[in-house]
């Protein structure tokens, strides 16, 4: 029960600030993590991607600017976020409402999985995982971008998140987030701190 809460917080909040999601905080923070994902993808990028938690479809919005041959689709578990990137992005996206818990997609339907500043939303972090590697062709990669902070302070934030009613679950270290790509049968796991307050992790289907 206490992860259904979680969920129609995060769907609450985001439904609410979809049409000026840019302006906010977590907007602004989401973008620094989009970027920092992006400087660190390869230059040719080919085959299908997903964008897990891909509120209003910024970051297809610019895949599909700067990779013009690529297959797009999207999900989110927020209504308004939904409408925001269909409006956005057209036909040129397969953009779904749906929880990262049980995507509505085949195995083995991407080559790219983004979670970008939506990771620390999910109740069940290892079952999102799982399913991220249940749709990634073998050899697809899946990159993970999301807050974090020194561990004084994320132990005291972890204590408190929950109680801000935002949908927020936990913050991540790099330990935590190689054991969860190790279980879920990842490998060439890489972490890398963007910025204080960040990280950019990426794996490959094995």
């Amino acid at each position: 029960m206490a992860g259904e809460r979680a969920k129609q917080h995060s769907r609450r909040m985001f439904d609410r600030i979809a049409l000026r999601y840019e302006s906010t905080m977590a907007g602004r923070h989401s973008d620094k993590m989009k970027k920092a994902v992006l400087r660190r993808l390869d230059h040719d990028v080919r085959g299908s991607v997903l964008d897990v938690g891909c509120g209003p479809g910024l970051l297809l919005a610019t895949l599909a600017q700067q990779h013009t041959r690529l297959q797009l689709a999207g999900l989110d578990i927020a209504p308004e976020m939904i409408t925001v990137a269909k409006e956005r992005l057209g036909a040129s996206a397969d953009i779904r409402l749906g929880d990262s818990e049980s995507l509505p997609w085949p195995d083995a339907s991407f080559n790219y999985v983004f979670c970008i500043d939506s990771f620390h939303h999910y109740p069940n972090g290892r079952k999102v995982l799982h399913e991220f590697r249940r749709v990634l062709a073998p050899g697809g990669r899946v990159f993970l971008a999301d807050p974090t902070a020194p561990a004084f302070l994320r132990i005291i934030l972890n204590s408190l998140i929950r109680l801000m009613r935002m949908g927020d679950v936990r913050m991540y270290d790099r330990r935590k987030i190689t054991v969860l790509f190790e279980t879920c049968g990842f490998r060439s796991i890489q972490w890398q701190e963007s910025g204080s307050w960040g990280f950019v992790a990426s794996a490959f289907a094995g």
